[in-house]
């Protein structure tokens, strides 16, 4: 068994660890990061502002003093920042709720409900959900945009609402790009989509049509939801619908993390692939097989480009030999 140099057993810490990722969501459910961004409040005074009970309060508040999400300066609570609340809450959702039947799936290797069928009896959740993929886009958008090979025509396979197609439109004026997602997701393609530059298709990308002629196919975030062999799949039939010059672009997470990230990285990526195994059958893959499995489809022509804004994703450009 792992021991700290303390020697408290790690099981030990890992339970004390969740103990305080609790409190943090208790905190941001009643309102105890908030209430403190106006400045710091005594426990009684927080306890009136969020309606809480001054001996509960002052539990919490002694929790989360103890874990560094607040500060108490005689008596004086101050709040450190925790991550960002769509983030935080989504994420407990997911851990507690979504996997509560994770070893049935271990077991079976079928989940008992898939993630977006999870996801669409939560509305909150769902919401939470958009709002961080449309900020990660949008933090993304300047490093991908430069990236990118010139393009007038773009398929932006599995698009979902348009997030990425957005943000590339507004820094790529002379681009014109398809979304390709299934029916209920292209249909809500956002509202700030320029709808001169953007068409929708609905459809299953695995089996229908995905035209011809484009000068550069988008997978972003997609590739992770599917198994090796549906990738393998995939990148036949998106090689198909390049121009002769056209080029595969890919944005995922890469399941070898780049050196000197910390154990915190490995932890990410291995919640992040249990959590897509638990969803529908998925996990995050090596880019060293992606480009293996491009190479099979006839793009050879590969190049890894890191994104500073988010050191665990990268960019894989593929293209046909010259």
């Amino acid at each position: 068994m792992p021991q700290e140099p303390s020697g408290v057993p790690a099981p030990v810490l890992d339970r004390l660890g969740a103990a305080g990722y609790r409190a943090m969501i208790a905190g941001v459910r009643l309102g105890v990061f908030t209430a403190l961004e106006a400045g710091p409040l005594s426990v009684e005074e927080l306890a009136t502002t969020i309606d809480g009970d001054p001996a509960g309060v002052r539990s919490l508040v002694n929790v989360l003093v103890a874990f560094g999400y607040l500060h108490d300066d005689n008596g004086v609570t101050t709040a450190a920042t925790p991550g960002p609340v769509d983030a935080e809450l989504f994420w407990h959702e997911v851990l507690f709720e979504h996997w509560a039947d994770v070893e049935d799936t271990i077991r079976t290797g079928t989940p008992r409900r898939g993630f977006y069928t999870w996801l669409s009896e939560r509305p909150a959740s769902g919401a939470r959900l958009r709002r961080m993929l449309a900020g990660a886009a949008a933090d993304l958008a300047d490093d991908v945009a430069a990236a990118l090979p010139p393009a007038a025509t773009v398929l932006d396979i599995g698009g979902g609402h348009g997030d990425h197609t957005v943000e590339l439109c507004r820094r790529r004026p002379d681009v014109r790009v398809t979304v390709f997602d299934l029916p209920e997701t292209v249909t809500a393609l956002r509202e700030d989509a320029p709808r001169d530059r953007v068409t929708v298709r609905a459809g299953d990308y695995l089996t229908d049509d995905l035209g011809s002629g484009y000068d550069l196919v988008l997978l972003f975030n997609v590739l992770h939801g599917h198994r090796p062999e549906e990738c393998r799949e995939l990148f036949r039939r998106a090689a198909k619908s390049l121009s002769r010059t056209g080029s595969i672009a890919i944005l995922d997470h890469d399941r070898e993390p780049p050196a000197g990230l910390g154990p915190a990285a490995a932890g990410f990526l291995g919640m992040f692939d249990l959590t897509l195994w638990q969803g529908h059958g998925g996990g995050v893959h090596r880019y060293a097989d992606l480009a293996a499995w491009l190479g099979e489809a006839g793009l050879t022509e590969t190049q890894v480009v890191p994104l500073a804004a988010s050191p665990l994703e990268k960019l894989l450009i593929a293209g046909r030999p010259s």
